[in-house]
């Protein structure tokens, strides 16, 4: 039985609303992140754009009310908490509310994403974009992990880096260069702990691409008209 022109729509809906979430995640990671490190943008800022984006994810992909009210009032929470406390042990304590957060969010929208472009239905360009979403998402999330194992550890479990506004660029930089193992060199983890995260996030960045990604390029060429 050939779907309905509802359900037509409202899946031609989601895969659109990834190319949205792909364009705001790249806007994060590869702009925002720069300025922060720069001191142009505060860092609060761009974990709150974060928390914006895996809204936007949540309620464009999968429509719930209940679940996007949910979001919206932990945003406020959140945002609430993180500007209330900015020194002394509590910004630390709260440091680490603001990156639980973040990381939450982050799962979330790698939910979202994987809800649509691993469910049911024809293999496009958006599906592909999903995958993509879901690779950098990985990055996202390590560098979360990396950054609370800069406030939990001591001294500091990295080489090379800067404590402070700079290292949420730096993490994201360390943790992208792993996920992808280019490996500079430049920043490296020297506590065992950290080390094994860079281990497994390497493993993932291998396996993904050459796995997931690639199934899904392979099916939409082979769902393309005139394929054989």
């Amino acid at each position: 039985m050939p779907p309905s022109w509802l359900a037509v729509r409202t899946q031609r809906s989601q895969e659109i609303s990834l190319g949205l979430i792909l364009g705001l995640q790249g806007v994060i990671m590869f702009v925002l992140a720069p300025l922060a490190a720069t001191g142009m943008v505060s860092p609060v800022f761009i974990d709150s754009f974060r928390l914006v984006l895996a809204a936007a994810a949540v309620v464009l992909l999968t429509r719930h009310m209940v679940v996007a009210a949910a979001i919206i009032a932990t945003i406020l929470a959140t945002l609430t908490l993180s500007i209330s406390f900015r020194s002394g042990a509590a910004a630390s304590v709260f440091g680490l509310e603001r990156l639980g957060a973040a990381t939450a969010f982050d799962l979330a929208v790698a939910w979202a994403v994987v809800h649509v472009a691993f469910g049911p239905g024809r293999v496009s360009v958006y599906r592909i974009m999903g995958a993509v979403i879901l690779y950098l998402s990985i990055g996202l999330v390590f560098a979360n992990l990396y950054r609370a194992c800069a406030i939990l550890l001591s001294p500091s479990p990295f080489r090379g880096v800067t404590n402070g506004s700079r290292f949420l660029s730096e993490s994201l930089y360390f943790s992208l260069t792993t996920l992808t193992t280019t490996g500079y060199g430049d920043i490296t983890p020297s506590h065992p702990f950290v080390r094994s995260l860079a281990n497994l996030e390497a493993v993932i960045g291998q396996l993904f691409p050459a796995t997931l990604l690639a199934r899904l390029v392979s099916l939409h060429a082979a769902d393309r008209p005139g394929a054989s």
